[in-house]
């Protein structure tokens, strides 16, 4: 049973892979005042320790992965794969500097089981949409994701606050959180939609949709793209990774 672990700036998706399959899934907050031994406690809960033969970690918080690294060494005697410079990932990285480009990037282009032009749209703290062709990523777009954009919000005006993340019933918003709401679910859906226009005059070719991220199912709903949603791309990309460095 493999442990794979996708860390974000607001959660850590964890999930159990084995023969090549994603088994299950969990979330848990990232926190950098957690300490190992805590992460660890709430991880036991999802998983038995005797049973986990290898871990992975594809991490944008380096706070948080090396506490999954002293938890893989400690209470599993495992040292886990981390995707960096080195590690075998299958995607070829066409940027000005690879190695600056995200591990969540890496493992989402590793998911992707086709060598076909295919646009991933990540919805998560940040909106990425990252353009793999021939398991290479060619180009990436970032923007702030929906609770980035809630917080600055109510961070920077003395009037709003903060919001229930959900679609209101219309476009034009008759109070304050109604107004917010429509913004930013409304707001991001024009955005997808008119990311994609844009990104389709630049590469002069069709391509597929993969709409993935803790976002995708509200966003989804209400796009007017084809497209498929996949919520576990990031995990199997790390599995996949993961059976690549064994």
């Amino acid at each position: 049973m493999i442990l794979l672990f996708d860390v974000g700036n607001t959660s850590i998706y964890t999930g159990v892979g084995k023969n090549g399959e994603i088994l299950s899934t969990f979330r848990l907050n990232t926190d950098l005042n957690k300490t190992p031994d805590e992460y660890y406690l709430t991880i036991k809960e999802f998983v038995k320790p005797e049973e986990v033969t290898g871990i992975i970690i594809g991490s944008v918080v380096p706070q948080v992965t090396l506490s999954l690294i002293k938890i893989a060494e400690k209470y599993f005697k495992i040292n886990p794969v981390i995707i960096q410079p080195g590690v075998k990932t299958g995607v070829m990285i066409k940027t000005d500097n690879p190695r600056e480009v995200g591990a969540d990037l890496i493992a989402d282009a590793a998911g992707v089981e086709t060598n076909d032009s295919t646009l991933i749209i990540d919805l998560g703290t940040a909106n990425k949409f990252i353009y793999v062709k021939n398991k290479t990523i060619t180009g990436v777009i970032i923007a702030p994701g929906i609770h980035l954009s809630i917080k600055a919000l109510a961070g920077n005006t003395a009037l709003l606050h903060e919001v229930e993340v959900k679609a209101p019933s219309k476009y034009l918003g008759n109070n304050t959180v109604n107004c917010i709401q429509s913004g930013v679910i409304y707001g991001t859906v024009t955005m997808i939609e008119g990311m994609v226009g844009r990104i389709k005059e630049e590469v002069k070719e069709d391509f597929k949709i993969i709409l993935t991220g803790g976002l995708s199912r509200l966003i989804q709903e209400y796009l007017r793209l084809e497209l498929i949603r996949d919520s576990r791309l990031v995990l199997k990309g790390l599995l996949n990774i993961y059976q690549k460095n064994q």
